[in-house]
C-alpha cells in the first residue's frame, strides 16, 4: 500500500469541503481528477472513503479514521518541509564553543538558554576546559569559539576580543590560621599555602611568591573543597564562592597591601585565525561582549 500524496490531499480537501466540486476548486484541478484520486486511494486502501449514495458524499466510518490519521500525517509533512527550509538557512547546524568553569556565570548560562530558543535547530556541543586547554583546541581549529581567560597566552595565532571582567575575592574558611585572616602582611604569607586554577597566571602573583607553596588546581569543586578543608587561600571570581561565602564556609581575606583587595579578571573571546563568524555564532559573540561585569 503506499498511498499517493497527491491522492490525500484530494481526500481531505474532499472531506472538508464536502463536495468534490469544492474540493477541485480549492486544488485547482479537475473534479474528474479529483475523483480519480480518492477513487485509487480507495482501491489502496481495500474500502470506500466516501458513502456516494446521497446528494454530497459522506464520509464512511473507516474514512473517518484515515481522515484523521492523514491530517496527523500531513501536520507532520508539512512541519518537516517548513524545518528543512529553516535548516536551509542555517549556515552551520553544528556548532562547538569552548567555555572555561572560571568564566561560566549565569549571565554565560542564560545566554546559552536564549541561543536554544533562538536557534533550537542548531547543535550545539559546548566543551568545559581550563583556558590554555581551550587555547589550544582553537589553534587545531576543533572548536568554533572559546570564552575564557588568555591572559599571557600567544593570540597571535588566533582572533582575540576581551569580553567581559570579573570581580573576584580572595577567600579561606574562617578558621583558616585561627581565624587571623584579616590584614595579612606580606611577610606573614611565607607560611601560608595558595590555591589557584591551574596555569592561571594572576598580575599580582609576583607580589605574593614569598609563599612557600602554591597548588595549581584545576577543578572549581576541588579547589573549593580543598579551601573549605583550610588547606589554604584561594583566590576565585566572587559567582564561584558566593554560596560558600553567603553560608559561612568561606569567609574573603584581606591584605594589608592593596594590590591584592580589589583584583579582577578579564575574560576574552577566541575563534580560529581568518575564520569569519557566522550569523550564530556573531549572535553569541554579540551577547557575551555586551556584559561589563560578572
Amino acid at each position: 500500500m503506499k498511498p499517493q500524496m497527491e491522492n490525500l490531499l484530494s481526500f481531505i480537501s474532499a472531506a472538508d469541503k464536502g463536495s468534490f466540486s469544492a474540493a477541485a476548486k480549492e486544488l485547482k484541478k479537475s473534479q474528474a481528477s479529483v475523483s480519480i484520486a480518492i477513487q485509487n486511494l480507495e482501491i489502496d486502501f481495500g474500502f470506500e472513503l466516501f458513502n456516494r449514495n446521497k446528494k454530497y458524499p459522506v464520509l464512511t466510518e473507516k474514512g473517518e479514521k484515515i481522515l484523521k490519521n492523514s491530517k496527523l500525517m500531513m501536520s507532520q509533512y508539512n512541519d518537516f518541509i517548513y524545518q528543512s527550509r529553516v535548516i536551509e538557512a542555517i549556515s552551520d547546524v553544528k556548532i562547538r564553543i569552548g567555555i572555561d568553569p572560571l568564566v561560566c556565570s549565569e549571565k554565560i548560562t542564560k545566554i546559552i538558554c536564549e541561543f536554544a530558543e533562538l536557534y533550537p535547530l542548531v547543535d550545539l556541543f559546548i566543551i568545559q576546559k581550563n583556558s590554555k586547554s581551550l587555547y589550544n583546541e582553537i589553534i587545531e581549529r576543533k572548536l568554533d569559539l572559546a570564552i575564557g581567560l588568555f591572559s599571557g597566552l600567544d593570540k597571535l595565532n588566533c582572533e582575540f576580543v576581551s569580553a567581559f571582567h570579573m570581580q573576584s575575592s580572595w577567600v579561606a574558611a574562617p578558621d583558616y590560621k585561627e581565624g587571623d585572616i584579616t590584614n595579612i602582611s606580606l611577610a606573614s604569607m611565607s607560611d601560608s599555602r595558595l590555591l589557584t586554577p591551574i596555569d592561571l597566571k594572576y598580575p599580582v602573583m609576583s607580589e605574593i611568591n614569598v609563599a612557600t607553596q602554591v597548588w595549581y588546581v584545576e577543578d572549581i569543586h576541588t579547589i573549593l573543597s580543598f579551601c573549605r578543608s583550610g588547606i589554604g587561600i584561594c583566590h576565585l571570581p566572587n559567582f564561584v564562592t558566593k554560596r560558600d561565602l553567603n553560608e559561612g564556609r568561606l569567609t574573603k581575606v584581606s591584605f594589608a597591601f592593596n594590590q591584592l583587595n580589589n583584583e579582577h579578571w578579564v575574560a576574552s573571546i577566541l575563534w580560529p585565525q581568518h575564520k569569519r563568524l557566522n550569523p550564530q555564532l556573531n549572535w553569541l559573540y554579540q551577547q557575551i561582549t555586551e556584559i561589563e561585569f560578572i
